[in-house]
């Protein structure tokens, strides 16, 4: 494949949040829209608890409809797939894959050539996201899902949701769209790119994610986007 894909990469909407002002829901869509986004990838939390009402979530759900392009869903720690979880109680649209096996799970987009793997948080316990992700497949470009906490330093190790770094060089994948933190920050390991887009309600900021072929290099690039404004 000599095209290029671009993927918009948000989490943490935290919808149903009770201190925010606004759930970014539709900035998401209008930006995925703006920007000429090939696919939307949500990383986690993008619902605060599970027990949002059927109502809210369904008016998400709704509002993913407007895109024409796939989407993506990675449940996260707050709304995890729990027996009550909003994820069971709504009817997603057509366009719209929520990930929802335990193990992990291998989404194909075949028209873009890539396929998609994430583990979701199946229930509050602890997990490690990337621990034991399978090798790279045959399409052209191989992306992963992670909703977790990178290791920095010793500190971090009494976290949960721990994604260490050397997980992320050994994953093989092209790029990895961290979900969990609110901040965007890169967090490229070993030759693979990946990163936290920030949260989409908190701080209104998302990624737009280009994967090219020039000349026969892989090029992987990241932009921070604010959302309902200039990149």
């Amino acid at each position: 494949m000599t095209g290029t894909v671009r993927l918009l990469h948000a989490s943490d909407l935290h919808v149903g949040e009770s201190t925010a002002r606004d759930s970014g829901v539709a900035q998401v869509v209008d930006a995925a829209i703006a920007h000429g986004a090939d696919a939307l990838l949500l990383v986690g939390d993008v619902f605060d608890h599970n027990r949002v009402t059927t109502e809210a979530g369904q008016a998400l759900a709704d509002e993913l409809a407007r895109l024409d392009v796939p989407v993506v869903v990675l449940p996260g720690n707050h709304d995890c797939l729990v027996p009550h979880s909003i994820w069971r109680r709504v009817e997603v649209p057509a366009n719209v894959t929520v990930i929802m096996s335990d193990a992990g799970e291998h989404v194909d987009l075949p028209d873009l050539d890539v396929e998609l793997w994430g583990r979701p948080h199946p229930d509050f316990d602890d997990l490690r996201p990337l621990h034991g992700i399978p090798p790279r497949g045959a399409r052209t470009w191989q992306v992963a899902m992670a909703h977790g906490h990178v290791v920095l330093g010793p500190d971090d190790l009494r976290r949960a949701y721990l994604i260490h770094p050397d997980e992320i060089a050994a994953s093989q994948r092209d790029y990895i769209a961290l979900g969990h933190w609110d901040v965007a920050r890169d967090m490229s390991a070993g030759g693979v790119t990946a990163g936290y887009s920030g949260s989409a309600s908190r701080n209104g900021i998302c990624a737009l994610v280009t994967l090219a072929i020039v000349d026969g290099t892989r090029q992987v690039t990241v932009e921070q986007l604010q959302l309902g404004g200039k990149t």
